[in-house]
């Protein structure tokens, strides 16, 4: 490990030194660059080292990440699932009621966000809200236009649907991604309607499967997460910017501990990007699983992935799950 200091802005404590760690790089999509993990000399957050800036962003996203090879149909699709019978109950025992959106109520504005393919908005629509989204990937642009959905394309920064205040603003695997997570917090503290809720989901540091990967860790999904928090460093930047917890509670998706399992066997390459990681259509997926599947293999592999669920909602309950749901209100809300 380098001993070598690095000159950053901790969003933290403000500090302006950090002390350079392990070297990581994309083990997932490919991107050609070796990145340090580092700790802020004041109060040990970790962030990714050199930092991207905000401009840094649309390129990397509409180069790398995979969502070109989804299509409308597959999103939409895919959200009509939140009006299933029992739907509730299955996000909870699959570790996916970790975002922000299924919060939100009837007759509500809700603001995504990085919402990526734009799921979260047609779910939130389902459940009677009225859905706007921000992303800086270029290639979910056709998806918005085929559904219709209100998407500004840029950053937060550009201060999209000026005057527009929101019930509910949601940031579901965002925060980290962004280079200067306290500004933005101040900012959307801002956008919050009287009574406003703002819901962050992030990946957690103390987690119980980060301490068992080490450096192999899926989460610390380098260059595109900047920051690394665990629960107390969140919640000191949050106060700093006039934000209180409501609650919290940790949540690990089972398909996470599958891939993590299948990362911690596989052999990333720099520059490569790995087939663990490939972008397939649901359907497709439980074709794939059950299309002439040996009937002794489907029963141990239901076996497997019911151990998974249960490994999972225990680990949740003692606060040592993957990642960290954390509800906020502004200070001035009494």
């Amino acid at each position: 490990m380098t001993s070598t200091s690095l000159q950053m802005r901790c969003p933290v404590c403000n500090g302006q030194s950090f002390q350079a760690g392990p070297q990581i790089f994309d083990d997932r999509y490919g991107q050609a660059h070796i990145f340090n993990l580092a700790s802020c000399k004041n109060c040990r957050h970790l962030a990714t080292a050199p930092r991207l800036s905000e401009s840094d962003l649309p390129a990397l996203y509409g180069t790398y990440y995979p969502r070109k090879a989804i299509n409308a149909a597959q999103v939409a699709q895919e959200a009509a699932k939140i009006l299933k019978p029992q739907a509730a109950l299955r996000r909870w025992w699959n570790g996916t009621d970790n975002q922000g959106q299924y919060s939100v109520r009837a007759g509500q504005s809700m603001l995504d966000v990085g919402c990526g393919s734009g799921c979260s908005l047609l779910e939130a629509q389902a459940l009677g809200a009225k859905a706007f989204g921000i992303e800086a990937d270029p290639n979910v642009r056709p998806i918005a236009q085929a559904l219709g959905l209100s998407i500004h394309f840029g950053s937060l920064q550009d201060e999209p649907f000026p005057g527009q205040r929101f019930d509910l603003i949601v940031m579901n695997q965002v925060i980290e991604h962004l280079p200067d997570p306290d500004q933005a917090l101040r900012q959307l503290a801002q956008r919050l309607a009287p009574e406003g809720r703002l819901f962050l989901v992030m990946p957690n540091t103390e987690s119980i499967w980060k301490r068992l990967s080490g450096t192999r860790w899926i989460n610390w999904h380098i260059p595109y997460h900047q920051h690394h928090f665990n629960q107390r460093n969140f919640i000191r930047m949050a106060q700093a910017c006039g934000l209180k917890m409501v609650r919290k509670r940790t949540i690990t998706p089972n398909v996470w501990t599958v891939l993590q399992v299948r990362s911690m066997f596989s052999k990333p390459q720099l520059g490569m990007p790995s087939p663990i990681w490939a972008v397939s259509p649901p359907a497709a997926q439980d074709s794939a699983m059950n299309s002439g599947a040996n009937p002794v293999k489907v029963i141990v592999r239901g076996v497997i992935l019911t151990g998974i669920a249960l490994v999972n909602r225990i680990t949740d309950a003692l606060g040592q799950g993957d990642s960290l749901l954390v509800e906020l209100q502004s200070e001035r809300v009494s």
